[in-house]
């Protein structure tokens, strides 16, 4: 029997959902409120399941109160109740257990509690999976070799989230995708509201992008707590942060294989870039720690093809990638060209040629832009 708390200002509202739940079955309604703080304050002691949550309530919006509700209450599922179509379009895609809308329907309702069920489900079995020793050496590990309790986050080029099964987790919408990675990309620090909204809704009045926002995180939260992350988002001093740890991405590895500073994991590490970092994204906020990354990734393939002088195909490897990333890099052409000479691969040659001559003619006629 699923256990469910009712938070709405309207009596009459609050009757109707309970008489809906009775006819469905296999839920039991532990307390209805219509204040948001005496529902907040005995929350935590009822122990729910499910949340039905009014969002236009007074003296908090419904949406703060769901932040609220979730730090009290990590393992239920908060499901908002509007009667206006604005708040769950910016929130929602149509088939999300997140939102209903008044008057809220019967069929609706079941299909949400079926949803609601197959997410535990799903994030039980994540729970009893067992332990995989390739967890204990994750910080030496590629990604794909991490344990099923975490998750694995493609970063370089694009933003990918697979779960420990290797699947490819979806978002539900592109600003929840940008959040999850605003507060994974600060590792674990905590950040201020308001450096979250003046850098994801920069041009949204301050009103309207607290509401965006509270909606985005309660998607955040929920595509983790589906993947069996609960408490991965966390809020404490006005401040949120994320549990990185539980996170093992392309970043991490490419950190661990510059430290080590091997010519043997040379392919390794050309292979991990597959773009600049979150450069598909077009993420403002990532420029900064895209340019360090970049700047950091060029340096040691500098020095390993130094290291490499002679070494045969992994040096000629290493100096494409570096004119990729860095035409102007001194001498890099050159030794490029001397060591497929040296190899007699004439073919490369002739691509090396057109590229030199291509890049030559969008600098003569003003349209190279690095």
């Amino acid at each position: 029997m699923l256990r469910a708390l009712l938070i709405d200002d309207e009596e009459i509202a609050l009757d109707v959902l309970e008489i809906l739940l009775r006819e469905i079955g296999g839920v039991e309604v532990v307390g209805k409120f219509g204040k948001v703080f005496e529902a907040v304050d005995q929350a935590e002691s009822l122990k729910p399941d499910l949340i039905f949550l009014d969002i236009e309530m007074p003296g908090m919006n419904g949406l703060a109160a769901g932040e609220l509700l979730s730090g009290r209450c990590p393992e239920a599922e908060i499901v908002f109740v509007t009667a206006y179509h604005q708040y769950a379009l910016e929130a929602f895609d149509k088939n999300a257990i997140g939102y209903l809308l008044k008057p809220v329907a019967k069929d609706r309702l079941r299909k949400t509690i079926e949803r609601y069920e197959t997410l535990r489900k799903k994030a039980a079995r994540r729970a009893a999976a067992p332990l995989d020793q390739a967890e204990l050496r994750a910080s030496d590990q590629p990604p794909q070799s991490v344990s099923p309790h975490k998750l694995n986050l493609k970063a370089m080029g694009s933003l990918e989230l697979y779960d420990g099964e290797g699947r490819l987790v979806t978002w539900r919408t592109r600003k929840t995708k940008e959040l999850f990675a605003y507060l994974w990309n600060h590792g674990g620090e905590p950040v201020y509201r308001y450096h979250i909204l003046d850098h994801l809704w920069p041009e949204v009045d301050s009103e309207r992008a607290k509401a965006l926002f509270h909606t985005t995180l309660y998607n955040v939260r929920n595509m983790l707590r589906a993947e069996g992350f609960a408490d991965m988002v966390a809020f404490g001093d006005e401040r949120y942060w994320m549990h990185t740890d539980r996170v093992s991405s392309d970043i991490e590895r490419l950190d661990v294989l510059m430290r080590r500073g091997n010519l043997e994991d040379a392919d390794e590490l050309l292979a991990l870039y597959r773009g600049d970092y979150l450069d598909t994204e077009h993420y403002d906020w990532a420029n900064s720690r895209r340019g360090e990354l970049r700047a950091m990734y060029v340096r040691h393939l500098d020095r390993l093809a130094e290291e490499a002088d002679g070494s045969g195909p992994v040096l000629g490897r290493l100096l494409w990638k570096l004119l990729e990333l860095d035409p102007y890099r001194s001498g890099v052409y050159e030794r490029l060209l001397r060591h497929l000479l040296e190899v007699g691969d004439a073919a490369s040659i002739r691509k090396l040629e057109g590229w030199k001559r291509q890049l030559d003619g969008e600098l003569a006629d003003g349209s190279y832009t690095g």
